[in-house]
């Protein structure tokens, strides 16, 4: 068992899953390549035996080249889209009037969730609407959207 610990190998290989599992909770995609660059250099570790400064060198090297050759072109995949990004010039008050979906029922005195151009908005009535129900942006009140049945 412990000499499975001590093959490098390996450990390059533990390294990058452990890299590349904690950039799911810290997406900065940046510790992604630092976890491929890992990999590579397991591989070539596996492949041609070289001692760890070489090992060190490889990993260094892969992963700053993965990084920018990729980092910028991935970004926008993981980033995600959303459609209601506000144009210089508007202001929240050219929202009203504009239909929306409720996600999350609306009750009197307890907000609920309306989707508004693919972003869920917080949400308040002065009557009940369930989920579902198509709704007019009437007001706001600081972040909250007031709405209406149509």
């Amino acid at each position: 068992m412990m000499q499975v610990l001590t093959n490098p190998g390996l450990l390059w290989f533990l390294a990058g899953v452990v890299l590349l599992i904690t950039e799911l909770f810290a997406p900065t995609l940046v510790l992604m390549f630092f976890g491929f660059g890992a990999w590579i250099a397991a591989a070539v570790y596996l492949a041609f035996g070289i001692s760890l400064a070489y090992q060190l060198a490889v990993f260094a090297a892969s992963s700053l080249i993965l990084l920018a050759l990729f980092r910028k072109r991935l970004k926008p995949l993981f980033k995600g889209y959303t459609t209601s990004r506000q144009k210089p010039g508007q202001d929240l008050e050219d929202f009203l009037g504009k239909e929306a979906i409720v996600i999350e029922a609306i009750e009197p005195g307890r907000p609920g969730k309306i989707e508004y151009n693919g972003v869920s908005w917080t949400a308040e009535g002065e009557t009940a609407i369930p989920a579902g129900t198509h709704v007019r942006i009437t007001g706001r009140s600081g972040l909250k959207l007031i709405v209406a049945p149509r």
